[in-house]
């Protein structure tokens, strides 16, 4: 019964403490009016403040209490502005946050990765140990963020049990679900049941056993809504979903080393299909440049080896003997997998009935391109891999692909979208 209260409390607490800490934010012009968009996208800002206290190596002790006197502040300053409205849809995020938290009380057990990786990270920033103290650590080349986030939320509010901390996970899953789902042409019932149901195709308890894909999975379906509505809507000024799109690609840079492609693709053909000007697409294009300068500069500095490229070890002599055989075996395993993720099957199935149905236009050709650009990248990853590659594959290949498999949700938007026109 205590552990109930404390996850309440602990949803409470992530929610207040993001939503009162992060200015209201405006949306061509207007402030943002709905709860979902307002939490998700402040999610974001979130993320990165805590990305740059974690490079600062300042303690969490001093992060909380900047985050609670800039929340008094806001709460004096925008008083009449802080009013929430507890509808049925906020209603149902709160309850799928607290029936997925109370799961994971009841499964605690890490994931390998965790276990012998992230969670050693997390026990770092817990303890209040520096950045550079990573060093000491395993895995030196993985990032982070994930691992920053998770022991901020186990210290605070009540410094107890470790998976408080990663009740964030399940906080920014639901909410980056509700939120993409609101590019649905609907009305909010069918937006609610549409919500509910990818929750159902892609929930699973493991997903929340410490590794970050999920973390990733967020984020990209952030992305992805803020990106189809580049390309689908004139938007008079499409400048604040740039700004998020680079929020959101930067905290992926800092929680996997995939982030950067996985992202980093849509930054790429957005400048091909957006609604954008010259100045706009000078814009993406030079923040995606600096975040990944940056990103790599600082663990230059901080002297950290990056040992899962190791190419002298990859372009061997077996390498090229083994070519085909590693082709056939990411090969053999990508489709075991697609059929395994009924979302990304589903949405594959789609893709292949909206171009049958309809004439390709922009729309199609902006997911087609990053559908052929994260095949490309999943090939390049499992064959330049220093370990065994059927091995790789086997442990992480179905990882990687869910990751992205929330972008592809957009060809269901699309089918949706144009039987409702």
């Amino acid at each position: 019964m205590i552990e109930i209260i404390l996850i309440f409390f602990q949803i409470f607490f992530i929610g207040c403490l993001i939503n009162l800490s992060i200015p209201k934010i405006k949306i061509n012009s207007t402030f943002t009016t709905s709860l979902t968009e307002s939490l998700i996208l402040k999610s974001i800002i979130f993320i990165n403040i805590l990305l740059v206290f974690s490079l600062l190596n300042i303690s969490l002790n001093y992060l909380i209490i900047s985050l609670i006197v800039f929340s008094l502040i806001l709460i004096l300053k925008e008083k009449e502005k802080n009013k929430i409205n507890f509808n049925l849809k906020n209603f149902l995020i709160f309850i799928y946050i607290f029936i997925i938290s109370i799961a994971l009380t009841y499964d605690l057990q890490l994931g390998w990765d965790a276990k012998f990786f992230w969670f050693l990270k997390t026990i770092n920033f817990y303890q209040d140990n520096s950045l550079s103290n990573l060093e000491k650590l395993p895995a030196t080349d993985y990032p982070h963020l994930g691992a920053y986030i998770w022991s901020f939320f186990w210290r605070f509010p009540f410094d107890s049990y470790e998976y408080l901390g990663r009740i964030f996970y399940v906080f920014l899953y639901i909410l980056s679900i509700f939120y993409f789902c609101e590019i649905f042409k609907s009305n909010e019932t069918y937006k609610l049941i549409l919500s509910s149901l990818i929750i159902l195709t892609t929930f699973d308890i493991e997903l929340f056993n410490g590794n970050q894909e999920i973390v990733v999975f967020s984020l990209m379906l952030v992305a992805s809504k803020l990106s189809y509505e580049l390309v689908t809507r004139k938007i008079k000024n499409p400048t604040i979903h740039l700004i998020f799109l680079l929020l959101s690609f930067n905290a992926a840079l800092w929680v996997k080393n995939e982030g950067l492609f996985l992202l980093g693709f849509i930054l790429f053909i957005i400048l091909f299909f957006g609604n954008l000007n010259l100045k706009q697409k000078k814009f993406i294009l030079l923040g995606s440049i600096l975040l990944i300068t940056a990103r790599f500069v600082i663990f230059y500095f901080l002297n950290t080896e990056l040992e899962s490229f190791q190419f002298e070890k990859t372009f061997s002599s077996s390498f090229f003997e083994n070519l085909l055989l590693n082709l056939k075996t990411i090969s053999f395993y990508s489709i075991v997998y697609s059929l395994s993720l009924p979302l990304i099957l589903l949405s594959l199935l789609t893709l292949l009935l909206n171009i049958y149905l309809f004439k390709i236009d922009k729309i199609q050709l902006f997911i087609i391109s990053y559908l052929i650009l994260n095949v490309l990248f999943i090939f390049a990853a499992f064959m330049f891999t220093m370990e065994d590659v059927e091995w790789q594959v086997k442990v992480g290949l179905k990882r990687v692909m869910f990751e992205s498999s929330g972008f592809y949700l957009l060809t269901i938007v699309y089918l949706f979208n144009k039987i409702k026109r």
